[in-house]
């Protein structure tokens, strides 16, 4: 009988175990995915520390560049709109100057005194020699591309358009106290101004103003800006106010109904001092208007065309 060898025996009755080829095949995959997700989180982490470390002398640059053009070009957006703005206010006083001139010569056939000479007359005690205007400080020509010396060319500009732009509104502060305006917005005119055949005695009399005919209540408003000199009544104009203009003129408003205004007061162009009556010497409810220059009548139509009213007789009214 044949005997075993122990080590023969031992390797017969140990357990016995199968290598499964699928199984080599998911180890070695998963093992892949584990490296690639781990390469993948790598090349992140290290993305991030180049991306938070500083940039490169070139692209340092480029990024300077680009701010610098970016901050050119809000400069350039700003003095276009300084400009569009400059140009606005030049069409502006072009358009004012046009209409000062043409009212000024329109008061001037009138009589020359009525023309407000502004800031432009020669006062007592100056003279000198006869020099050109001084630019602005800082203003030499300059090529187009300089944007630093177009700035100030701008800014120049509208330091000299604010000055012309006072000069305008001290210029329409003067016309302001012309009685340009008319008294009555809804009104139609009646008698006026010279001679004509009194309504009372039928005989030739002088009429001394410019009649409009409205219902009574109808608001009667200051023909220009000035000082309340008289507020009361008159056995022949009735309920009156006399306005101060300055340089000259006086305005009266006869026949009211109601006085909105007294002795001192300051009034406005176009603002309501009274309604419309038929108090004194009246045929009919409607306003008298009178301009005096230096105490003696004018015809208020003078004055009245200067606001572009037209001559419309209806004799509604007369008194």
């Amino acid at each position: 009988m044949k005997s075993l060898s122990p080590s023969r025996q031992t390797l017969t009755r140990s357990e016995l175990r199968l290598v499964d080829p699928r199984r080599l095949l998911v180890g070695g995959a998963c093992v892949a995915l584990v490296l690639a997700v781990a390469a993948f989180a790598g090349g992140v982490w290290v993305g991030r520390l180049q991306s938070d470390a500083p940039p490169a002398p070139a692209e340092a640059e480029t990024a300077h560049d680009e701010s610098g053009e970016r901050f050119t070009a809000e400069r350039l957006g700003q003095l276009s709109g300084r400009l569009q703005v400059l140009e606005k206010d030049a069409a502006y006083l072009l358009k004012a100057v046009d209409s000062h001139e043409e009212i000024a010569r329109k008061l001037s056939k009138l009589d020359p005194a009525l023309a407000p000479q502004g800031s432009a007359a020669p006062a007592d005690g100056e003279g000198g020699i006869l020099l050109p205007p001084r630019r602005c400080a800082g203003t030499e020509p300059a090529s187009p591309s300089d944007l630093l010396q177009s700035e100030r060319s701008a800014k120049c500009l509208r330091q000299v358009f604010d000055h012309l732009m006072d000069q305008v509104a001290r210029r329409n502060a003067d016309f302001m106290a012309i009685p340009a305006r008319r008294p009555l917005e809804q009104a139609r005119l009646g008698s006026p101004f010279g001679n004509r055949v009194d309504p009372f005695n039928r005989r030739l009399a002088f009429h001394s103003g410019q009649d409009f005919s409205a219902p009574v209540g109808s608001p009667i408003h200051a023909a220009a800006g000035g000082r309340v000199i008289v507020s009361g009544r008159h056995p022949s104009y009735g309920n009156r106010v006399e306005i101060d203009h300055g340089n000259g003129l006086v305005t009266r408003y006869a026949h009211a109904s109601r006085l909105l205004v007294k002795a001192g007061d300051l009034v406005l162009p176009g603002q309501e001092i009274a309604k419309v009556g038929s108090t004194g010497r009246s045929t009919g409810p409607h306003l008298h208007f009178e301009v005096l220059f230096r105490g003696d009548f004018v015809d208020p139509q003078n004055f009245l065309s200067l606001g572009g009213m037209e001559i419309d007789s209806d004799g509604l009214a007369s008194d």
